[in-house]
């Protein structure tokens, strides 16, 4: 049977649904936690009502990231260069790969975003004066949570972007190992980054309380973010140094 453009299509199609459907669910759970939080805390501690609300909305639109980075991918399959033949089987399998990445890459980035930003909302509550540190350590905790989500989306355009040209002399072991790793690669990141995602965004969160709760040790509790944050976020390394062997040492 012979290769048509149609088939790249359907690959394509199908990633930009994949991402953009899982990027969805899980960035609108995010920001929802992180509603749902600032709700809760706002009938706690009325008089602070201001400060939780734009505690929240930022929060939420921090969450959103990953969200974004889904939906740039998708529209990218959808209007890219699906409607040439040219590169064959590569181009198929890169195409649905760089959907599952983004897609499976946003599930940790959002929910740890999510959860640092609910905590945030309830640790102003708890102490409305020191709302703008909170929220200030509640940004960075929900960055350093979509770092992974970057990883996602870098991979994601590499599989758009820098794939080769299927050899017309190619052999059907070495084209169905060459597109089995690039899906591998997509895999790779995109269930690399659920454990640091949501991993950071624990710390994160639990910074944020503890903010709330013994703002004189911010300082302290700070360098512990960070310390935590980046043994969490080794292992999202891992995965993109595996998905860039896969993409390019296969």
């Amino acid at each position: 049977m012979a290769f048509t453009i149609e088939q790249i299509q359907i690959a394509a199609y199908l990633g930009a649904g994949l991402c953009v459907g899982i990027g969805a669910v899980t960035t609108g759970i995010g920001s929802g936690i992180i509603a749902g939080e600032g709700a809760q805390a706002i009938v706690k501690q009325p008089k602070a009502n201001e400060q939780i609300f734009r505690t929240m909305l930022i929060g939420q639109a921090a969450a959103q990231t990953a969200g974004i980075f889904a939906l740039v991918i998708s529209m990218l399959l959808i209007y890219g260069r699906s409607d040439s033949i040219e590169g064959g089987w590569f181009k198929a399998a890169a195409y649905l790969a760089a959907g599952i990445a983004m897609g499976f890459g946003s599930i940790g980035p959002s929910m740890g975003a999510g959860y640092s930003g609910g905590q945030a909302c309830k640790s102003v509550a708890r102490m409305p004066k020191h709302g703008n540190a909170i929220m200030g350590n509640m940004l960075i905790g929900q960055a350093l949570s979509q770092t992974s989500a970057i990883f996602a989306l870098v991979v994601s355009f590499l599989l758009l972007y820098s794939i080769p040209e299927q050899p017309a002399d190619i052999s059907l072991g070495r084209l169905i190992v060459k597109t089995v790793a690039f899906l591998g690669a997509g895999l790779s990141i995109g269930l690399g980054t659920l454990g640091p995602g949501m991993g950071i965004g624990f710390v994160a969160g639990k910074a944020n309380d503890m903010i709330g709760r013994f703002p004189d040790e911010k300082a302290k509790i700070m360098r512990t973010m960070f310390l935590g944050s980046a043994v969490s976020e080794s292992t999202a390394i891992y995965s993109l140094v595996i998905s860039f062997l896969l993409i390019f040492a296969l």
